[in-house]
């Protein structure tokens, strides 16, 4: 993706064919991030809209010739924070994102992983939403127990415990199939 200081002119001047384009650029891996972490598509797309729109109004913020990618999942990441911290009520979350599996040269160990990958699915549909939140965020997003906690508001302990937790169900879950 461009990043040089004409197409963030452009982008700031929002000139309808570039921000169509960089929409379009965006979207897609904005929404595979979301989908790890809400089942629901409403609940995903609201997330990487608003994630898009605030960076589009801090755009002024952004180092030209740095990662456009890195930097709207950072402000995603921190849009699916404040979506946590304003649900009282949570909805189940579920991992339906489909994880890029390297190709294999061998098709029955791609199989094999993609298999694999539909049962930890299947697994972690059924954690608690707060467990599951919190794993996402472990597993996907690399984040420490101290980060997740301070993010979420939470206690250390806590977050280790919902990490525990989770990784002794998919043991056991995966390990009886």
């Amino acid at each position: 993706m461009h990043t040089d200081a004409p197409y963030l002119n452009s982008l700031k001047a929002q000139e309808p064919k570039v921000l169509k384009d960089w929409y379009l650029h965006t979207f897609p891996a904005l929404m595979r991030q979301a989908s790890r972490f809400f089942s629901q598509e409403a609940e995903q797309m609201t997330a990487v809209h608003n994630a898009q729109l605030k960076a589009l109004k801090n755009l002024s913020q952004f180092k030209p010739g740095s990662s456009m990618e890195a930097w709207l999942a950072v402000i995603l990441r921190n849009e699916l924070i404040d979506l946590y911290r304003r649900q009282h009520k949570w909805r189940w979350l579920s991992f339906e994102a489909k994880h890029e599996v390297a190709l294999e040269p061998d098709f029955d160990r791609q199989m094999d992983l993609e298999i694999e990958l539909q049962k930890v699915e299947a697994v972690l549909s059924k954690l608690s939403p707060t467990t599951r939140f919190v794993f996402s965020f472990y597993v996907y997003e690399q984040q420490k127990p101290q980060e997740i906690a301070s993010a979420l508001k939470m206690n250390v302990q806590t977050v280790r415990w919902h990490l525990k937790t989770a990784k002794h169900i998919l043991k056991n879950q995966l390990s009886h199939d």
